[in-house]
C-alpha cells in the first residue's frame, strides 16, 4: 500500500485529486486540510513547520502532492505575507520533512511564473512572473527543485471543476456575470487554457503510477487543455452551453485586474506527452459536467 498525502484536499484540485486517488486501490490517501477540514480530512496547518514535521514523521506518507496555495492574484498581490506563508514557507516545510523521510513530492505551481510574452512555454523556459502570485509560487518552485531529491514540480493555467462556491474557480465564477442581465465588462485581452480539475487528477494519478512502476519523475512538468480562450469567449462558450443570452457581455481588449497578468501562458506538455499522459477533456464537455455535478451553480440556473 502506498500512502499519499494531499494538502489542500478541501480545495478546488485537491478535492479532485483525493476523489481519484481514492479510487486506486493500492493507494491509501491522507487527506490534509485546515479551515475547511471535517470527517475524514486531516486538520493540519501548514504554516507551522512544527507540526507539519510532526504529521509526516508520525504518517510515514510515500508521496506528498502538495495542491494547497494562495492561488488569486488580486489577494496576493494586497497580502504578499499571507501568499508566502503558504506558497513559499509551507512548501519549504513540506520539502524539508520530505527530504527527511524519503517521501517524494509535487509541487503544484503555475502558468503565471512566465510573463506570457513568448508562448508556448516549455518545461525548461525561462521564468519571469508579472505579478506576486507568480512569484510566491516561483520561490516555492525553486524550493523544490534546490532539495535535489528528485522532486517534481507541475505547473498547470486555469481551472475549472466541481465548486462547492463560485468563488473557488475563476472560471465557474464567470457564471455570475453571465446570470446577471446587466451589461458586463469581461476580459477578452489575456489567454488562458482552461483545464478540468478530474483531468489533472487523472494525471497525478498516472505520475504517481509511473512512480509507483520506477519510472524517473522529477523536476518540471506541464499540463493543460488544448484549447485557448479568453474569459470573454468561455462566457459565450457557457451562455451557448446553457442556452442562454450573452448580448450583455462585452468583451474589453486590454487588461483591467489590479494585480497585473500576463497576456498568454500557453503551455507545452510535452515531457508528460512522452509518458503518454496528456489532457483529454475539451472545455465544451468539461464546463458542462462541472456545472452538472456542483450544486451551487444548478441552484443559480434553476432560478
Amino acid at each position: 500500500m502506498v500512502k499519499v498525502m494531499v494538502t489542500g484536499a478541501t480545495g478546488l484540485l485537491g478535492r479532485a485529486v483525493v476523489s481519484e486517488l481514492q479510487t486506486q486501490a493500492e493507494i491509501e490517501v491522507l487527506a490534509c486540510g485546515f479551515s475547511r477540514a471535517q470527517t475524514g480530512v486531516h486538520k493540519l496547518d501548514l504554516t507551522k513547520a512544527a507540526d507539519v514535521t510532526s504529521f509526516i514523521e508520525y504518517h510515514k506518507p510515500d508521496v506528498i502532492i502538495h495542491c494547497a496555495a494562495e492561488r488569486r492574484p488580486d489577494v496576493s498581490e494586497q497580502n504578499p505575507a499571507a501568499a508566502l506563508a503558504l506558497n513559499a514557507d509551507a512548501t519549504r516545510s513540506l520539502t524539508l520533512a520530505a527530504s527527511q523521510s524519503g517521501a517524494w513530492l509535487l509541487y503544484i505551481s503555475t502558468d503565471y511564473v512566465f510573463d506570457g510574452t513568448a508562448p508556448p512555454y516549455h518545461e525548461h523556459s525561462a521564468t519571469n512572473p508579472v505579478n506576486f502570485y507568480g512569484a510566491s509560487k516561483h520561490q516555492g518552485e525553486l524550493i523544490v527543485t534546490e532539495a535535489k531529491q528528485g522532486f517534481a514540480v507541475l505547473r498547470l493555467p486555469i481551472l475549472y471543476g466541481v465548486v462547492e462556491t463560485l468563488a473557488e474557480s475563476a472560471v465557474m465564477v464567470l457564471l455570475k456575470l453571465l446570470l446577471d442581465e446587466h451589461e458586463q465588462f469581461v476580459d477578452d485581452w489575456a489567454v488562458r487554457s482552461p483545464t478540468s480539475t478530474a483531468d489533472i487528477a487523472c494525471a497525478i494519478a498516472q505520475m504517481i503510477q509511473l512512480r509507483i512502476a520506477g519510472t524517473h519523475i522529477a523536476g518540471h512538468y506541464h499540463f493543460s487543455a488544448s484549447e485557448t480562450m479568453s474569459k470573454y469567449q468561455m462566457l459565450l462558450a457557457m451562455g451557448d452551453l446553457l442556452g442562454l443570452e450573452t448580448g450583455h457581455l462585452k468583451p474589453v481588449t486590454s487588461p483591467t485586474d489590479s494585480a497585473k497578468r500576463p497576456h498568454d501562458c500557453s503551455l507545452s506538455c510535452e515531457r508528460l506527452a512522452s509518458l503518454s499522459i496528456q489532457s483529454k477533456v475539451m472545455f465544451n464537455s468539461g464546463i458542462k459536467k462541472a456545472l452538472q455535478q456542483s450544486p451551487v451553480t444548478m441552484a443559480l440556473l434553476k432560478k
